[in-house]
């Protein structure tokens, strides 16, 4: 063996007394040699190094059991950068009363000074035995420690640097002030990446594009800066350089991509221009504001066949004039569906009529009530008026109608008469010389008259015993008519129109 670590005699002694007496030794420094300029051969007679380099005795960097073998330890010393200009042939290990313990021979290393411009920290490690690891101290000055890279790449991994937390966490900054971390769960996180774009002049009729700098993929595109949605252009599935648009543009049009660009991730944006065209699902946004559509508003407003008033000369939408005219069975089919031919059958074929509601008045349908029976929905009904009395009114003077006790009635089987009356007949008397021509007068009881009559007609005066009278003056008194063409109350017009 060319290089190798040797017990000398006197660390041989010192391990077999720190034995016999239960004294441990006490490892406290190591150094290096330039062999006076040759290779060395360690000896076990040896009491110091061939020729120790002055300035590098030094505790020893970190002295360590081996892994595989718990009798063999590992001396490590650190020659600083700050030595340098000679070679290093051998090095020792000394004990606290300042033997030298253990000898090596290395293979010849030379350490540049600074001044040559080349310089870094040296590394010399010795393995030695010992018979019994109880009678070996190892003392190391954690102050004086220098970690060397086998020794980083080996011990300070992240469990070491970062210890705590456990699977799928990450260890975040509480504060800006160093060391303020704390171990949290993957729930957040905010990624900051560079945006990449190009931009391109597309000819006419261009679909094809082929990018330069960007690829398709987290790819936003604008035309004039709106952006396309996703379905407005197409990735090529196998080139990620390529891509078709799904309609070309105008000659010079300038096309954007900017890849990473955030709003590339977000599925379906609004964009403002389209004024809200681009809402995925218009029904479920409709329901989350809790607002109807303008069809769901015309229909719950009216229904095809609701009869309504405006006071407008046309018709308003989804309405027509309620005025008889015949109108398409299948253009208004609603509207038929709803009211069939019940205001007219059209030609009997293609159309039918709306109601005529020009210049009625509407009444509600009986609909079995028993207050307007008989009818029919739809049905027209004629002017009439209920049943009435009337009192006599004489604006000149006053004339009562003589009757003791009841009525009496006036038969005319077919026309009417006039009568005649001297107007100097009392309540007991009558002067029949009074009648015109052709009356006659029959039947008196106590000089009051039953009857008056032209001859040979069927008018009479019907009464009792009591006698019927008409006090008064030589005025004539008649009932005239009073009133227009019609029976109606107050009103204003407006125009009738139905839905459909």
């Amino acid at each position: 063996m060319t290089f190798k670590t040797i017990h000398t005699n006197y660390g041989l002694q010192r391990m077999a007394a720190a034995e016999a007496a239960g004294t441990p030794i006490n490892l406290v420094a190591m150094a290096v040699g330039d062999g006076n300029g040759n290779p060395t051969a360690p000896s076990e007679s040896q009491t110091v190094l061939v020729r120790e380099i002055a300035g590098t005795r030094a505790a020893p960097n970190r002295i360590y059991q081996s892994p595989d073998n718990p009798l063999m330890y590992i001396a490590e010393l650190v020659v600083p950068a700050s030595l340098g200009g000679f070679t290093i042939r051998e090095s020792g290990i000394f004990d606290a009363d300042g033997g030298l313990f253990a000898v090596a021979n290395v293979p010849a290393t030379y350490k540049p000074a600074i001044s040559e411009g080349a310089f870094a920290d040296t590394v010399i490690r010795m393995q030695f035995l010992v018979s019994n690891a109880s009678v070996v101290t190892l003392q190391v000055d954690p102050n004086v420690a220098v970690a060397t890279q086998s020794w980083i790449a080996n011990n300070v991994t992240i469990p070491y640097l970062l210890p705590g937390g456990t699977t799928g966490q990450y260890l975040a900054k509480q504060s800006n002030a160093n060391g303020d971390t704390h171990w949290v769960d993957p729930t957040v996180a905010n990624v900051t990446v560079s945006t990449v774009d190009e931009v391109q002049t597309l000819a006419a009729a261009q679909t094809a594009v082929t990018l330069a700098v960007c690829t398709t993929i987290g790819l936003a595109v604008y035309v004039a800066g709106d952006r396309l949605l996703p379905s407005d252009w197409t990735p090529d599935p196998v080139d990620h350089t390529k891509l078709t648009l799904a309609t070309s543009y105008a000659a010079g049009t300038k096309i954007h991509f900017v890849q990473n660009d955030p709003a590339a991730f977000v599925p379906s944006p609004l964009i403002q221009s389209q004024n809200l065209a681009d809402v995925p699902d218009k029904s479920v946004a409709r329901t989350n504001l809790d607002v109807y559509s303008r069809g769901d508003t015309d229909a719950r407003s009216k229904q095809p066949g609701d009869v309504f008033h405006t006071a407008r000369d046309t018709a308003p939408a989804r309405s027509l004039k309620a005025n008889g005219a015949a109108v398409s069975r299948t253009a208004y089919a609603a509207l038929f569906a709803a009211v069939g031919t019940r205001f007219g059958a059209g030609d009997g074929f293609n159309t039918f009529n709306l109601p005529d509601l020009r210049g009625e008045f509407i009444r509600s349908w009986d609909d079995g009530r028993g207050a307007d029976g008989g009818r029919s929905l739809g049905s027209a009904q004629a002017e009439s008026f209920k049943s009435h009395g009337h009192a006599i009114n004489d604006p000149g003077h006053g004339h009562s109608m003589y009757d003791p006790g009841h009525s009496h009635g006036v038969y005319d089987p077919g026309h009417s008469h006039d009568a005649y009356v001297d107007v100097n007949i009392g309540p007991n008397n009558f002067n029949s010389g009074s009648l015109v021509t052709g009356v006659s007068r029959f039947g008196s009881t106590q000089g009051k008259p039953q009857a008056i009559m032209p001859s040979g007609t069927g008018v009479s005066i019907y009464g009792s015993a009591t006698g019927v009278g008409v006090n008064g003056s030589s005025t004539n008194i008649s009932l005239g008519a009073s009133g227009g063409s019609e029976t109606r109350p107050r009103n204003v017009a407006l125009l009738a129109c139905i839905a459909y």
